[in-house]
């Protein structure tokens, strides 16, 4: 199924080359607002400059599961809002609540049955 407005960048993650994967906020896949708060979250981590890369991540890609978190996101207050609008749009199913140590930062939990 294609959705409406599926390649509209939704937030931004890192990606750990080393392991292969992108990093989590507990169980959920990080998605930041901008580039620069990817990183920044990256190097709060513990992450080198080195060791991972940002990537801007697309509505689709969370259609898909691009993290492997079982459609569960840790999306900053802006990657939120982008979702809202096109999860909307698509009538795309998603839970979301406030992460217990941080109020700006939304754990979604996205039915993945629409795919972009």
């Amino acid at each position: 199924m294609n959705c409406a407005n599926s390649k509209t960048i939704v937030g931004y993650s890192g990606f750990i080359g080393y392991e292969d994967c992108y990093e989590y906020n507990e169980n959920a896949c990080y998605l930041a607002d901008n580039k620069e708060a990817a990183r920044q979250f990256m190097l709060d981590c513990g992450h080198e400059e080195t060791e991972h890369r940002i990537d801007a991540i697309f509505f689709a890609d969370i259609m898909n599961d691009y993290g492997s978190s079982l459609g569960e996101y840790a999306m900053e207050e802006k990657a939120f809002q982008n979702f809202k609008i096109i999860a909307k749009e698509n009538g795309v199913e998603y839970d979301a609540k406030e992460f217990y140590l941080d109020s700006t930062l939304m754990v979604v939990n996205v039915s993945t049955a629409k795919k972009a």
